[in-house]
């Protein structure tokens, strides 16, 4: 990433004077034929009637009227017209076709009072639909059909009505076209008077689709409909030639106007060009030197380009020691995880070893406080002898025979004394192994044991033999 960046850049750098110039260079080219155009356009429109429209009077004398051959449209037409509502009357007749009397093949109207087509009546009355105000410019479209027997009307590329026409009724021949007004022999009447201007009046020999219609209307004005030329039969520039009555008068449209701006945005153009060939000169002193600065950038590029390939190859190196790494993590992460399961199964076995333990330990307290209890004042036997160490899960031999009944004689010197915890202690500690040491050390206590104790004789005497017995030459005598 960080090579293609640097790269990038170092590119970006060598090419931005020659973009530019080539970009400059480009443009210059283009307005020039821009302007170009724009100046063979004005010079042949300027003979051109085709950007007037037709301004009508207010009276029943200010019209065009004149025949025309309307077989190409026996089948299906389109008419297509720009319109500007100037007068206010109850049926402005912009169009009518009048083959013969009282037959109305073809009448529109500029504020949707009547649209009809062989005669039928679908379409009139659409006054809500025409909402443009006056003074301003709208489009207007009618098409039909016989095959289909459909007659649409479109309002600035919108349909806005639609009708079925009588079925085999084709459009009449041999009759007048009539515009502003509608034919005498049906009236003269002033509310019939358009006295509104009218722009590009078209019919073209076939349906044209919405699409078709929606582009005219967006177009505006000034479209060219030069691709429709092949089906456009009754042209606009046609209509301007025919004479006509009253006060009807050319006026000129936006697109008559164009020329003057034109002819100024030619000059301001040619400044430009002017302008754009000192910057052009400019531009290819930069570019020399742009040149030199990127001879130096090539060689900082070259230097770049080898420090980025070694460090690339000890990333490579260093990207293989990482996932050799690794892949020894994720072994020792295993390895580590199969001795987690067995630590958890160890600590759950020890846990249940330690409530094991923890509830016999408790049973053996209790067994040894029971023992305890058993074994004191009345609930002790004289067998209980046999639990001591000295005897107690041991093979009973003459041995253990002479020792105990020789403990057993000891007790005859204490015939008379009353028998205490001393006395019991006493023979405990003093009379289970002969150990000097231990003797030492206890002898100096030892008649303390026999506090309360009457001493007679029998004790006196024990003593003494006790004494001999162990030979302890250490001790004190008494």
């Amino acid at each position: 990433w960080y090579q293609r960046r640097v790269r990038e850049a170092v590119v970006s750098t060598q090419s931005t004077g020659t973009t530019v110039i080539s970009i400059l260079q480009s443009t210059v080219m283009l307005l020039l034929i821009v302007v170009l155009i724009f100046v063979v356009s004005v010079q042949s429109n300027e003979s051109d009637k085709g950007y007037n429209s037709l301004h009508f009077g207010t009276s029943s004398n200010d019209y065009v009227t004149f025949n025309f051959d309307m077989s190409p449209f026996s089948g299906s037409f389109s008419a297509c017209m720009w319109l500007k509502n100037l007068h206010s009357s109850s049926y402005p007749t912009v169009f009518q076709y009048y083959p013969s009397s009282y037959v109305y093949d073809i009448w529109i109207s500029s504020n949707g009072h009547y649209t009809r087509v062989v005669g039928d009546g679908g379409l009139d009355s659409l006054q809500s639909k025409f909402t443009t105000p006056s003074g301003k410019w709208f489009n207007l479209c009618l098409t039909w059909s016989l095959a289909s027997t459909t007659s649409k009307l479109y309002l600035d590329g919108v349909l806005v009505g639609t009708d079925r026409t009588a079925s085999g009724r084709a459009l009449k021949m041999g009759g007048q076209l009539w515009f502003g007004r509608t034919h005498p022999s049906h009236t003269s009447h002033t509310a019939y008077v358009f006295g509104g201007e009218l722009y590009q009046f078209n019919m073209f020999s076939e349906v044209l689709s919405a699409a078709d219609i929606k582009r005219i209307a967006e177009g505006g004005l000034c479209l060219d409909l030069e691709e429709f030329s092949e089906t456009r039969v009754l042209r606009w520039e046609d209509i301007l030639d025919k004479s006509r009555n009253g006060a009807v008068v050319e006026s000129e449209t936006i697109c008559k106007n164009f020329t003057d701006a034109l002819q100024a945005v030619t000059s301001d153009l040619n400044k430009t060009k002017d302008a754009l060939e000192t910057v052009t000169g400019q531009l290819n002193s930069t570019q020399e030197e742009l040149g030199t600065v990127r001879s130096e950038s090539e060689d900082q590029l070259e230097t770049c380009t080898s420090q980025l390939n070694r460090t690339e190859e000890k990333l490579e190196k260093a990207s293989v020691q990482v996932n050799s790494t690794q892949a020894q993590l994720e072994t020792t992460s295993g390895e580590l995880k199969d001795k987690e399961d067995e630590l958890e199964t160890e600590t759950a076995e020890r846990n249940k070893t330690m409530e094991r333990l923890e509830t016999c330990s408790a049973t053996l307290t209790s067994t040894q406080t029971e023992l305890d209890q058993t074994r004191k004042l009345e609930n002790i036997t004289r067998w209980d002898v046999l639990y001591t160490a000295a005897y107690f899960n041991k093979v009973f031999t003459d041995e253990l025979y002479e020792e105990l009944t020789s403990s057993w004689d000891i007790l005859r010197k204490l015939v008379g004394a009353n028998i205490t915890d001393g006395i019991i202690d006493h023979f405990r500690n003093y009379h289970i192994e002969r150990d000097c040491s231990v003797f030492e050390q206890l002898s100096s206590a030892m008649l303390r044991q026999f506090e309360g104790v009457e001493l007679t004789s029998g004790i006196i005497d024990h003593f003494s033999q006790h004494i001999e017995e162990y030979g302890c030459d250490n001790t004190t005598e008494s």
